[in-house]
């Protein structure tokens, strides 16, 4: 009877792991995700499908183009069934995340993946509002359909994937380990999905690179001088070795020691080449867009599935007990906690948020209010106060000594 409701069990462990913040608004740590995304997914409501043409509208006649859009397009089916709010915006990204981890379930006939949901990479970042939990998802669903042999679902959710974002472009070169054939199919409809985007782009800009893609692709693969920059935003001057050891330091703050060092454990007890060809996914997008993932930690993200199939090998091969295993659960949960509980505690944004309501509150909708302020407090805010406002919003920028 319990492993006939285990699927139902681990989905409620997971809801209870994931949910813990849910109620919080978009004012901490990388929370511009949300406010950035709901915002496209307010204007899909606001304006209409067709007259935004299923463009990200960020402002009048500015579209963002730098993804395509079926992540905000979900978002705006989330809003439009249940309201506008930021506990909406987490839980769609937590319903994808909690998806996933269900899929890997049954890829793996493994209760063990759950563990990852108790690192802080999941339970925090597991509640943002991007496209990350939707290309992980959809690359596992993929991947669930391909070993069922499912043509039908295997190439739709390709589809869907390439809708999404570009690191599920990155997963089906891989598959010709496994089925050169299958694999062939994915590619070429995906070169299909990204010129779609491409016309798309067109559609919104009148030109193929309208919206900076180019410039940002650019930008993600390091190639500076392309674009006159001489580093990244934020990060400081980018090198190898700067960046290898930052990895190295968010990869076990994120995903805790324990995991890592038991994940490792279990490449040596890899029988199959599925945990091998997540470990190259996982690696294939800080490779590529070393750029991005030296300056945004959370595209690490894609390291999950490979950690929670390692970690089920290890436990497989040397056959621990279930107490054996709560510790080590518990381990993972209470390695990284304190360092979780500072993330949610997070309020950089709170400056924004807080002048955005008292403006939506004074402010009668359709008039626009003018913010003058500091050139940091103005760029670092801006997003959370034309959020929050729902107003249009005029800058002015003091100068300063």
């Amino acid at each position: 009877m319990i492993a006939k409701f285990s699927w139902l069990i681990i989905l409620i462990l997971l809801a209870l792991i994931l949910t813990d913040h849910l109620a919080k608004p978009f004012i901490g740590h990388h929370d511009w995700n949300g406010v950035f995304y709901s915002q496209i997914a307010r204007n899909y409501l606001r304006f209409g499908l067709l007259e935004t043409k299923l463009g990200q509208l960020t402002g009048p006649n500015s579209f963002y183009t730098h993804y395509p859009p079926l992540f905000p397009l979900t978002l705006a089916a989330a809003f439009k069934v249940f309201g506008i709010s930021d506990l909406v915006s987490r839980l769609v990204p937590v319903g994808l995340t909690i998806a996933g981890l269900l899929v890997l379930y049954r890829i793996s006939s493994s209760w063990v993946v759950i563990a990852v949901a108790l690192t802080p990479m999941l339970r925090y970042f597991g509640q943002m509002p991007s496209q990350e939990p939707l290309i992980i998802f959809l690359t596992l669903l993929s991947f669930y359909f391909f070993r069922k042999k499912n043509r039908v679902g295997f190439y739709l959710s390709v589809i869907l994937n390439g809708l999404s974002g570009w690191a599920g472009y990155f997963f089906y070169p891989l598959l010709f380990f496994l089925n050169r054939r299958w694999a062939l199919k994915a590619c070429l409809l995906l070169v299909m999905t990204f010129s779609l985007h491409l016309l798309h782009v067109y559609i919104l800009t009148g030109s193929f690179s309208g919206g900076g893609i180019f410039d940002a692709l650019l930008l993600r693969l390091g190639f500076f001088p392309m674009l006159g920059k001489t580093e990244p935003e934020l990060a400081g001057q980018f090198t190898w070795l700067a960046y290898l050891i930052k990895e190295a330091r968010m990869l076990t703050v994120y995903y805790t020691f324990t995991l890592l060092s038991l994940a490792a454990l279990g490449l040596l007890f890899c029988r199959n080449r599925i945990t091998l060809i997540f470990l190259a996914w996982g690696l294939s997008y800080p490779l590529i867009f070393s750029n991005v993932v030296f300056v945004h930690e959370y595209f690490n993200v894609f390291f999950w599935p490979f950690l929670a199939l390692s970690l089920v090998n290890l436990i497989n091969r040397i056959k621990l007990k279930p107490a054996l295993i709560l510790i080590i659960f518990l381990a993972i949960f209470l390695e990284r906690n304190k360092f979780y509980q500072a993330l949610v505690k997070t309020k950089a944004f709170e400056p924004g948020y807080q002048l955005g309501l008292e403006i939506n509150r004074l402010i009668p909708f359709g008039q626009t209010y003018t913010v003058v302020n500091s050139r940091e407090f103005i760029e670092s805010q801006n997003l959370f106060i034309d959020y929050y406002s729902d107003r249009q919003i005029e800058y002015i920028k003091i100068n300063e000594p």
